[in-house]
Order: structure tokens, then sequence, then C-alpha cells
């Protein structure tokens, strides 16, 4: 990259990037597919040590070989908080490798700011507030970070947004999207309200307005009743999908992740018969509802979330979730950011992209661009400026190293920009939160398992003007 303008400069560029990528495989890179259980060890069954937190520079090998301490003169700690156990074990290891992938981007484009490189500091949420609240006042007490990217579920990250705000340290959510996270993060400053916590994943708002839509168009129910985990994720959605359908809401059933027997909560949710079983839960639980729900006979057309969008968990479970129905958050395949981010993710980092994967690398693309652009690396500067590096009509600005580059001079010309992410066109609103595109899937008998067929999409701007209520604009001044 930097200094490399010849072709057989950029070649070998990525060649030694190869390079340097086989050589952190053991403590990094490759680690990641590993990273769902017990995290390494230290004795307290996760993350390789809260107790200290190892100096910071080990963490059961959630790491990526180049996290050591605060990294010294010349680089800029920036964390990572992805769920690599616990509910959202299955996604952790794909989040982390896109945040991971982005910092190598970064990197290879001659760091930001000065020229400062990217420290990756990643750890293990453990899909727990307690434990990721723990961890992340401890990387701020020993790596003095002013940004980080995380993290799946929103209660964990509902924790961590007062502590972030506290510290003006910016939180980009990668896997967070209650509707309540909108008013999350802000801090008076100076020169008004500030809000130190944004996300590139979508606000549940509008898969509330999503998951309606599939239960009045696509299957013209009458009738429905909810499951829902019993946390804001959960709980917001459901309302916020009972709110988008035009018929009865015959039963709303909050869950606890941690309960076995679903019995008593299914009985609750088809007392009255209902014609739809929404249900809004995680890999974790939802395979033991499902299965339940099936021994049950309890009935009912089945529509899912987001959140239990998981292929192998559908194939397992074939002859249970053919010919229901899950909304998701799908990226443009055709899209140029996308296509990058998938084929490096698959070619670069051995890891095959996962649930909001995408948003993970944006995350972290979009504090570096705001960085950049505001000329120092502060939690202040980057909320400050990532809504207007992300933003139409700037010079678009696609995923990957050369881009990143191409995004700086732009920046240092006084150029505006706007980035094209891999997850979505991440155009930051005054929540600094996008509209994303949602697809319509059903899932159809595949050969050996299942097959996700895509009904129909709402484009992103479809959203725009359904999210927020009067009182929000007015309150956070984004009318």
């Amino acid at each position: 990259m930097s200094g490399n303008t010849s072709e057989d400069g950029a070649d070998s560029s990525r060649i030694k990037r190869r390079k340097y990528l086989a050589a952190t495989a053991v403590t990094g890179v490759s680690a990641l597919a590993g990273c769902t259980g017990g995290d390494g060890g230290d004795g307290s069954g996760g993350d390789g040590g809260d107790g200290g937190d190892g100096g910071d520079g080990g963490d059961g090998g959630t790491t990526t070989g180049m996290d050591g301490g605060d990294g010294g003169s010349g680089s800029i700690p920036l964390a990572s908080f992805c769920p690599l156990s616990g509910a959202g074990g299955a996604f952790g290891p794909g989040q982390q490798a896109g945040f991971n992938l982005a910092v190598m981007d970064m990197n290879e484009a001659g760091g930001v700011v000065d020229g400062s490189q990217i420290n990756p500091i990643n750890r293990d949420s453990e899909t727990k507030p307690s434990r990721a609240s723990s961890k992340l006042q401890t990387v701020i007490s020993n790596n003095n970070i002013e940004a980080f990217v995380g993290t799946w579920s929103s209660g964990v990250a509902a924790t961590l947004a007062p502590i972030a705000a506290d510290n003006q340290i910016m939180q980009m959510g990668n896997g967070t999207t209650s509707p309540t996270l909108a008013e999350q993060g802000w801090r008076e400053t100076g020169d008004g309200l500030l809000k130190y916590m944004g996300r590139t994943s979508p606000n549940d708002g509008a898969q509330g307005l999503a998951m309606g839509r599939t239960l009045n168009e696509d299957i013209g129910a009458d009738s429905a009743a909810f499951m829902f985990v019993d946390n804001p994720y959960g709980a917001g959605l459901a309302r916020k999908a009972s709110q988008a359908f035009d018929g009865e809401t015959t039963a709303m059933v909050p869950v606890a992740k941690q309960t076995s027997d679903y019995t008593s909560a299914l009985d609750e949710v088809f007392a009255d018969d209902p014609d739809v079983f929404g249900l809004i839960v995680y890999p974790a639980n939802g395979e033991s509802i499902l299965k339940q729900w099936n021994r049950g006979g309890y009935g009912g057309t089945l529509v899912m979330s987001e959140s239990m969008f998981l292929p192998d968990l559908f194939d397992s479970l074939s002859n249970i979730v053919q010919d229901s129905y899950i909304t998701t958050v799908r990226p443009n395949r055709d899209d140029a950011s996308y296509s990058y981010f998938t084929d490096e993710m698959n070619n670069t980092m051995d890891q095959e992209p996962t649930t909001f994967s995408s948003h993970s690398y944006d995350a972290a693309f979009l504090i570096g661009l705001a960085a950049h652009k505001a000329g120092e690396f502060t939690g202040t500067a980057i909320a400050r400026n990532i809504q207007s590096v992300s933003r139409p009509d700037g010079e678009e600005i696609n995923a990957g190293p050369d881009e990143f580059e191409r995004a700086k001079g732009l920046l240092d010309e006084g150029t505006a920009i706007n980035y094209q992410g891999a997850s979505s066109s991440a155009d930051l609103n005054c929540f600094v939160e996008p509209y994303n595109r949602f697809s319509i899937n059903q899932l159809v008998s595949g050969d050996g398992g299942i097959d996700v067929n895509e009904l129909s999409t709402i484009p992103a701007d479809f959203f725009e003007g359904k999210l927020y209520s009067d009182e929000q604009l007015s309150q956070y001044n984004c009318n």
C-alpha cells in the first residue's frame, strides 16, 4: 500500500499480508473458529483473565498476535467484544474475524491519523452483561481505549453503553438491534448533545415492520402469539412486531435464556390457538423450544427473527422448520463491499461470514475513517465525525485497504466521503444507526437440508420516517 505505487509493489504488499496472516494464525485468525467455549482458560471459566486480564496481551487465544499491552509508540488500541461463548457463541467467531479483517485492511493502508497502526484487542463478551462490563472496564484501565466494536446482544450492549459514554469512549454496536438503544449513549458536551453509542446493525423497529409485513401479506394471519427472550432485544422486537401486525395478538410470553423446559410457556402462547407462532430467541434456547413445540403438536405457522438465522441449525431441524418464515438483514450480494468482504473472510481469514460479521467490519472501518477525518483518535472526535463519513453526497468509498487509503487522501484534501459498507450502505442517521435492507424468507426442503427461499425484500429507504417518535426526534435534536 503506502510506498507501493507500482503494480509489482501492490502485489508484494498483498503477499506480505498473506505471510503475516500465516505467521499469526496460531494466536489470532485461526483461533477464531474454535473460540466458542472456555476461551483459553484462566481458572475462572472464561476469556483468559479478568483477574488482571493477563496484561491484555493474551486473553486465551482471542487476540490477533499484535495485542500486547497498550501497543507501544505509534499504535492505537481498538477493542472488540464479540460473543465467543454463551448464547451468541455460534456467531462470535465470524464477528471477531470481521473486526480483525477491518483492522488489517486499515493497517495495510498505512494506519490512521498520522500513520499509526491499530492494535486490536479482542475480548469474549460471553453474551453476559456482567462479564462484558467487567472486561470493558479492565480494558479501559489497562489499555486506555478510545473506541470499541461491540457487541452482539442488546442486553449486553445496553450495559456497556453508559460505561462508554461516562468515559467518552465511542461504542459501535455490530449486532445490537433493540429500539431502546437509539436513546443510549447520549452525553451533554460543550457543543450540545453527543451520542457515544452507535451501531451498524439495524434498529429492530425495522425488523418489527418486516415481521409484521410477513404476517400480514405473506401469511395473511388473523392472530399471532409471540415468545421472546426476556431482555431488551426480545421485548423490543416483539412489541414492534405486534404493533406492525394488523391482526390480533393473543399472547406475549417472555422466556429466560437459562430455562430448559418451555412447556408452560408454550401452553401460554397457544392458549387461544393463534395462527402464527412468532419466535424471537437465540439458537441456544431456540433449538429446545422448537423441539418441544414440535413434540407437543402445538401447530401454528412459525415465524422467526434474524437471531435464529443459523443454517446448520435449520438443517439439523429440517423436519421442524420446513415451510416456516424468517426475516433477515441480508446485504446486497452484487455490492462491491460485500463481495470484497466475503472473499477476504473465506480466503484470508479462513472464516465463513456469520450473522452480523459484515456489520463488525463496517463498525471498525467507520471508526478509523472518523478518526482520520478528525485528525485524532479520541472517543469524542470519533463521535463527532462518524456520521459525516457515511453520508451521501460524499465520494463513495467501498471496503478494502485500497479504498481506505483513497478515503484518507480525500479526507486530507477536505473532500467529503460516503462509506458504502459490506453490511449495508451504512448511511448513519442522527441516532448514529443506519436503515438496513430486509428480506422475507421461507425455509424450504433442499438437498440434504433446508434452503432459504427469499420471497421479497424491503429496501432501506422504506423505513425512513417510521422508526422514531416525534418526541424522540425533538429530544435529541434530530428534526
